[in-house]
């Protein structure tokens, strides 16, 4: 049945920006600490009272007036460096991260001949530490909950963590605060505060849960707990280079950053009605609004992915669809689902584009895998699960078991594969038949989290649930999985980029891991800006060696992680 609804690019909107010109192309051969490169634009050594000179200290330079930040890290000299092709002549903002300690803002000239700017750094106080801490360091830094079903994991999904310790809310506040925040869809913001389609009650629990977090904020006292910080980067984790790029928008949401063939990155946003691309070589961006097919529910997209005919394809979240992007005439053509098939709870969060034409996408809040064919517009759903009925109020299944849908992939035969995040299993539905089979992961309730799958039909994914945490891969053909540990990072998303190695993040540190498979070693860097909120990552196979490119989802921003060995 053909349910799609056509529509021309809408209003595009050219957003020029103004900003120094950096290239974030060119590949410095050495270290960002080593000051004997020829090409050093700026450099110094970073140093406190109480360390002396520190290691692991991201140095942040943006141009005034600019939107690009670049940032190295400190060796284990405290030295930094910048190279001349990152940093053009101009006046830059100096600022840096690590935990504990702050540097008065100061302002450096780089010019045609290399500039020093040596940073003496002070510790801050209590407080001030709170607006550095990530979402795994106030979880590190709690008194644990008495039971294992209470977590803050959930919270820090939708905004920092230091928003519940520094409330005053008694237990009763919590009571309806837990509410309301469970109503409100994921990617609400104070400017663009959607709810959900359907509204949810207080659920049993809730008492302990408002219980525990009126102990921990300050309702009744101030902390009676230290705050406490992961270690600062060392080692090969400080041989690396990010280039940030500020979004136009102070309140957008990147969900997801994917980068084509041409080097353009392509993001889309979690909010708000809105497909946008940055040209990192100049950091110019242009945003498209997507039309709204289902008018009063929430207008955000979630996953990006692309064709071979270099199409977009965008999954809309709660608008009962997806939409195709032609980069080359900036149509929008929005696919629908079947009206019968749409309810309160559809949910389309994901879409993959195989080979050969199939686009699959999912319907996670019914737990339905569609198959859409683009030449026709003929859409055919199937249950992911047959025969399986979920209760809401238990959030299990018929089964005993909870399942859910959270990624999809293609192989390159044109079967669709999904991850189920509630349990432990990679699905997998043959689109002739509708016949699907779980393959169930070997750590038990890993959590499985986003795909992306290579050319020989390996899927690449994260074990998200707090207990697994865990990079994996999933052969399609001999049906084997590998598992490698990754924390505290809990992985969201894996992928795997032209030198062989697989990058990865998640939502409550602010550290990416690179892992090479074949010897197990993983190094994590440091992002620069503080709750990232890291979740889509994909690769920038253009750079030498290869990047990672992330949307960060609570800050506005699109980085580029590109490690210099």
């Amino acid at each position: 049945m053909k349910n799609a609804v056509r529509k021309g690019a809408g209003l595009a909107v050219m957003i020029p920006v103004v900003l120094a010109s950096l290239c974030v192309w060119c590949v410095p051969r050495a270290a960002a600490g080593d000051t004997t490169y020829s090409s050093v634009a700026l450099t110094g050594v970073v140093s406190s009272e109480a360390e002396g000179p520190m290691e692991g200290v991201v140095v942040k330079a943006k141009r005034v007036g600019g939107t690009i930040t670049i940032s190295v890290v400190s060796d284990d000299h405290g030295r930094y460096a910048f190279p001349a092709d990152r940093l053009k002549p101009g006046e830059y903002t100096l600022t840096v991260r690590a935990a504990g300690y702050d540097a008065p803002k100061s302002t450096v000239t780089v010019a045609g001949d290399p500039a020093t700017a040596d940073l003496k750094l002070n510790k801050v106080a209590t407080f001030a530490l709170a607006e550095q801490l990530m979402p795994v360091e106030w979880m590190m830094s709690a008194p644990p909950p008495a039971k294992s079903s209470i977590s803050l994991d959930d919270c820090a999904s939708c905004h920092n963590l230091n928003v519940v310790f520094k409330s005053n809310y008694d237990v009763e506040g919590w009571m309806t605060t837990l509410v309301r925040m469970r109503n409100y869809e994921r990617g609400a913001t104070f400017t663009h505060p959607t709810l959900n389609p359907y509204q949810t009650p207080q659920r049993p629990g809730d008492d302990e849960f408002a219980t525990y977090l009126a102990s921990i904020n300050l309702s009744a006292k101030p902390w009676n707990f230290e705050l406490k910080s992961l270690p600062r980067p060392k080692g090969r984790a400080t041989k690396v280079i990010y280039s940030e790029f500020d979004l136009p928008r102070s309140d957008a949401e990147p969900h997801d950053a994917v980068i084509d063939s041409e080097g353009m990155i392509w993001y889309s946003d979690f909010n708000q009605p809105i497909f946008g691309r940055l040209d990192p070589r100049t950091g110019e961006t242009k945003e498209w609004n997507l039309p709204v097919t289902r008018p009063g529910v929430a207008p955000g997209s979630l996953n990006v992915a692309m064709d071979r005919q270099g199409h977009f394809w965008i999954a809309r979240k709660f608008q009962a669809g997806v939409a195709e992007f032609d980069p080359k005439t900036e149509k929008i053509t929005a696919y629908s689902l079947p009206p019968e098939d749409v309810n309160p709870r559809t949910l389309t969060t994901f879409v993959a584009a195989g080979g050969n034409a199939t686009v699959c996408f999912d319907d996670t809040g019914n737990r339905r895998i569609y198959f859409l064919d683009p030449a026709t517009g003929k859409i055919t759903g199937y249950d992911a699960y047959p025969g399986w009925k979920f209760d809401r109020e238990t959030e299990r299944g018929s089964d005993g078991m909870p399942h859910s849908m959270y990624g999809v992939s293609v192989s390159s035969k044109g079967w669709c594969y999904w991850s189920d995040l509630a349990n432990r299993n990679i699905g997998e539905i043959d689109p002739a038949t509708g016949k699907t089979t779980l393959y169930p992961t070997p750590t038990p309730m890993s959590g499985p989290r986003r795909e992306n799958i290579t050319a020989d039909d390996q899927i690449w994914f994260g074990e998200n649930h707090i207990s697994a945490q865990k990079i994996a891969v999933f052969d399609t053909k001999t049906k084997q999985f590998k598992e490698w540990e990754d924390r505290p990072v809990e992985p969201y998303d894996a992928i795997l980029d032209k030198s062989g190695h697989v990058w990865t993040g998640g939502e409550p540190t602010d550290f990416v891991t690179r892992l090479d498979p074949k010897t197990g070693e993983m190094v994590n860097y440091l992002l620069p800006t503080v709750n990232a909120n890291i979740r889509r990552v994909f690769v920038d196979n253009f750079t030498v060696p290869p990047s990672m490119l992330v949307g960060e989802n609570h800050r506005a921003k699109i980085v580029l992680v590109q490690p210099l060995e």
